[in-house]
This record gives structure tokens, C-alpha cells and sequence, in this order.
């Protein structure tokens, strides 16, 4: 009796350690299969939209205050304090949509400004319940476990996007 319940633990800790290490690759699958669906319901249920919102919002306000005057568009935009509504709108159910879709989306009515691509992106697990998506120029979208469900809860900018 013993070692069976030795062996079910083991079995257990197995499937459940599995399940932490792979399971982020499966969230991506997901979301991938989603965004080329067009399912954003599906897809929105892996996205904190609160939290990437007042992220960028945070990193354009941050890297506004290191720079003189400048930044193109985006610097006008965060200047005139417009850049809260465009962030709003671009961290949205149909934005995130572009970002995780593997091929272009040519029946889309608008041409995507997005270039920040998750098929571009390398995998990186940070920790147990952490792991980001990179790219070489320091972009990175950053999932959190929540519960049993990996949520996107960071979209870092590359440095200088102002510029």
C-alpha cells in the first residue's frame, strides 16, 4: 500500500511539473490559433488588459521624461497627453489580435502598425510562474501565472521607441 501511494505522488508531482514547464508553450499554441481564428474572445481571456495598458502607458510617460523635445508622433502624442487614448486603443482585443497572428491578415480592413510580432519573438522562462517572449532589440511580452492560466501581463517597448 505504501509504495503504491509513493508512486502515485510521484506520478503527481510528474504530471503537475510537467504541466508548469510545457504549459506556456500551449498558451502561445492557443493564443496563435486564436488571433488566425479571429476568436478574440478566446484569445482576450489569456490578456490583463488593465495591466499592459498602464504598463505602456508607464513606459511612454518614463521614457518621455528622459528625452528633450522630440520623438516624432508618439513624443507629440504623449506631450499633448493623446497617447493615453491611443494606447487604449492599440492594447485592445483586436491589437492584441495582430500581434499573435503567424500570418499577415490580408482581409483586415486596416493595415496593422504593430510590428511587434510573437512569431519574431524568442521564448525565455524567467521563473516557475514568469516567462517572456523577446525579441533582440529588448521588446518582450511578459506572461504571469494566474491561477492555472498564463496571462500576458507586460508588453515592454524596445528602448528609445520614442526616438
Amino acid at each position: 500500500m505504501k509504495r503504491w501511494l509513493i508512486a502515485l505522488l510521484v506520478v503527481a508531482v510528474l504530471v503537475v511539473g510537467g504541466w508548469i514547464w510545457q504549459s506556456p508553450r500551449y498558451t502561445l499554441w492557443q493564443m496563435k490559433h486564436a488571433a488566425e481564428a479571429r476568436d478574440v474572445d478566446a484569445l482576450a481571456t489569456h490578456v490583463d488588459f488593465d495591466a499592459v495598458r498602464a504598463s505602456v502607458k508607464e513606459q511612454l510617460s518614463g521614457q518621455m521624461r528622459g528625452s528633450s523635445e522630440g520623438g516624432g508622433v508618439l513624443g507629440a502624442l504623449v506631450r499633448a497627453g493623446i497617447a493615453d487614448t491611443v494606447v487604449d486603443a492599440a492594447v485592445s482585443r483586436e491589437g492584441i489580435r495582430f500581434i499573435f497572428a503567424a500570418a499577415p491578415l490580408a482581409e483586415s480592413e486596416r493595415p496593422t502598425p504593430i510590428k511587434l510580432k510573437a512569431s519574431e519573438m524568442r521564448y525565455r522562462r524567467v521563473a516557475l510562474d514568469h516567462f517572456e517572449l523577446t525579441r533582440s532589440d529588448g521588446a518582450a511580452l511578459v506572461f504571469r501565472l494566474r491561477g492555472l492560466r498564463w496571462t500576458l501581463v507586460d508588453v515592454r517597448l524596445p528602448p528609445g521607441v520614442l526616438h
